[in-house]
């Protein structure tokens, strides 16, 4: 009996043709694989030495040296793992003696111990599938491998065997919910074959040699039998295709490591002209996924480069187009819009956060690329072991000129500009809804922006709080209302059927950048109102004027019928935002910006508000805050414009 009827008939109408008797298949395979014993192949062969050149650059010396704060940290997560204490997503667990690899942290109790494939993973009794996969991804294993490099303690060697050991016997092949997504399988390969590369001077015990085979085995042959396909791959398919090159450059004694290594590596150099937009984007349109996909691609190009393996031309290209559009998108104090999905995910735990990771991929890309100016701070540690070079190259901080770049493939528009040494960033969203044919980490966020100032977001992407078994949350966060965008008859811009499915999608009908003289001018507009009555189009026309120091915001809706409009406006929880005589002021500490909107509308100020469900914020996975937000509401009809003014004051003026 199919568990969820609605979702299923929605996911399959996802699928092309050639998709289902695919999915057919995969289904009898693990109808096959539920009544099947594995038997992991005797093998305890030490892994391939190129391992330990992943470390190359590690100089205990030095990097006490240069990176005392990042180190800091490490020792920290280490200790604590070393006792079974543990953060994943804000909340602290400490398990005692013994770990349990099946335990959600948010709902306080355990997945089932049962064949994977029968396991619901929207099972709306736990608290959200991620919270138990977050700390499986084993990240707290890089830790405990440089801690050893940089002491020499025996402890932290022993507990990664140790760990691995413990895992082995909790999800023994093919049993609990560890096993039901690839992506998982390659991001903890990635983590334990960088704790293994600080091992260079510890002999491991033949026990832990053992566990540590039948670990990569194991994941591999899973990750090789049940790869992402069709409509299902996206960066998962990269997860699984890097866990695999792992397994078969570093474990070549075990069985089927040839065909492990020839997959893996014939997909990701096959994949970055895909996932890796020509502007340097991410395909799935979302801008905190470019961190995590750019890092697969930048982590095979350095282990290919190691082990002498040619890659893909093509990867140095995007790459580089990556670090470019980061690099335009980023304000002066290293913020980035943070559009589309956000799940906080990294692929090895160098010790950054996803966001953090930015400034490393420029630093990174200021060595590869020959890029001084390209570099946003000092050397970061992940910069060093990838490459072994100092990225702290003088800047020029000095103000610059005008600033325009239409970023056509990713859908985004940057304004940055000057006013007394403030800079200005605005960016206008006029992407697509996401990946097809589900935009799984889409929003609908068509005709939206973004906008700060002296490096301090003011106008903001409201963020992503939670995915499965979120309630409201998941629906509000991906929703046009929480988004600086424009909203009729209270509908979206496409229904929301699924966690990670949308309907039909719209297209973006106009996307232009123009500057003249006196101004610049930033022109959108969609189709999605065209799809449904009273079949109504939509443009937004945004001017800048230095001059004026004002951002003039015109909105064309040409109504069939009278229809409510809705505009919304979204603040940085650091900022104080207050109606007074029919406008708004937005203050967050010496930035000051007023608000005129269209006598027509009525304006609403929202903190924190559960109903209506307006006014909040997440800055990464599972944190949520109160801000303001100000809804317009007026009725539009055939020809209807309307006019909004954010006018930024200069230090004179305050």
């Amino acid at each position: 009996m199919i568990k969820n009827p609605s979702w299923f008939i929605n996911r399959l109408s996802k699928m092309l043709l050639p998709e289902i008797p695919w999915r057919i298949l995969e289904k009898a395979k693990k109808i096959t694989d539920k009544r099947k014993s594995f038997k992991y192949p005797e093998r305890s062969t030490l892994f391939a030495k190129t391992i330990y050149l992943l470390s190359k650059y590690a100089d205990a010396e030095q990097l006490k040296e240069q990176f005392p704060d990042t180190l800091e940290k490490h020792f920290a997560w280490a200790n604590a793992a070393l006792t079974n204490r543990f953060v994943t997503f804000g909340l602290d667990v400490i398990f005692g003696k013994k770990v349990d690899w099946h335990f959600d942290l948010a709902s306080q109790k355990s997945w089932p111990s049962k064949f994977w494939g029968d396991i619901n993973i929207r099972d709306k009794s736990k608290g959200g599938v991620k919270f138990v996969w977050e700390f499986n991804r084993l990240y707290f294993l890089f830790s405990m491998g440089l801690c050893y490099k940089l002491t020499q303690e025996k402890k932290y060697a022993n507990h990664i065997g140790k760990t691995i050991r413990s895992w082995n016997k909790d999800n023994p092949y093919p049993i609990g919910v560890n096993w039901t997504s690839g992506i998982e399988a390659g991001v903890r390969l990635a983590n334990l074959v960088w704790s293994l590369s600080f091992l260079e001077n510890y002999d491991l015990p033949e026990n832990d040699l053992k566990a540590v085979n039948i670990f990569v085995w194991f994941h591999a042959s899973h990750l090789h039998r049940y790869p992402s396909k069709y409509s299902s791959a996206n960066n998962h398919l990269l997860a699984e295709a890097f866990g695999l090159f792992l397994a078969g450059v570093y474990f070549p004694h075990l069985p089927g490591a040839a065909k492990w290594l020839e997959h893996g590596k014939r997909i990701l150099d096959a994949e970055v002209g895909r996932q890796i937009l020509p502007d340097g984007g991410s395909f799935e349109y979302s801008t905190t996924y470019l961190s995590f996909v750019f890092d697969f691609f930048l982590l095979y190009r350095q282990m290919c480069i190691c082990c002498g393996l040619k890659y893909e031309a093509l990867i140095d290209e995007r790459l580089k187009k990556s670090c470019d559009f980061i690099n335009s998108i980023m304000d002066e104090k290293y913020n980035i819009p943070n559009i589309g999905d956000q799940d906080s995910a990294v692929l090895v735990h160098f010790g950054l956060s996803n966001l953090e990771n930015f400034i490393s991929i420029l630093n990174t890309g200021s060595v590869l690329f020959n890029e001084p100016g390209m570099a946003r701070s000092s050397t970061d540690l992940k910069t060093w072991l990838l490459t072994g070079k100092d990225s702290s190259f003088s800047r020029d901080t000095s103000p610059k000129n005008e600033q325009i770049a239409l970023h056509k493939p990713s859908g985004l528009s940057v304004i940055r500009d000057h006013i007394n040494s403030k800079e200005v960033l605005f960016i206008g969203n006029g992407t697509k809804m996401g990946m097809a044919p589900l935009y799984a980490h889409g929003h609908l966020d068509a005709l939206s922006f973004t906008l700060s100032v002296a490096g301090k977001s003011i106008f903001m992407d409201t963020g992503t709080y939670l995915y499965h078994n979120s309630g409201k949350w998941r629906e509000y966060f991906r929703s046009t209302a929480a988004h600086n965008t424009i909203r009729l008859n209270k509908t979206d811009l496409s229904k929301q059927i699924g966690d990670f499915m949308f309907g039909k999608p719209y297209e973006i009908t106009k996307n232009t950048l123009k500057k003249t003289d006196s101004h610049i001018t930033w022109n959108a507009s969609h189709d999605a109102y065209l799809r449904k009555s009273p079949f109504t189009e939509i443009g937004r026309e945004v001017v800048w004027r230095k001059q004026d120091q004002k951002f003039t915001i015109t909105d064309n809706v040409n109504a069939k019928s009278l229809s409510p409009i809705e505009l919304f406006f979204h603040f940085h929880p650091d900022c104080l935002v207050e109606k007074e005589n029919g406008s708004v002021f937005i203050t967050r500490g010496n930035i000051k910006i007023s608000l005129e909107h269209d006598p027509l509308f009525n304006a609403d100020l929202f903190f924190g508000s559960d109903d209506p469900l307006f006014g909040w914020y997440s800055p990464e996975f599972n944190k949520i805050s109160p801000c303001f937000t100000i809804r317009l509401q007026g009725i539009c009809s055939k020809n209807f414009k309307c006019t909004t003014t954010i006018h930024i004051h200069s230090s004179e003026e305050q």
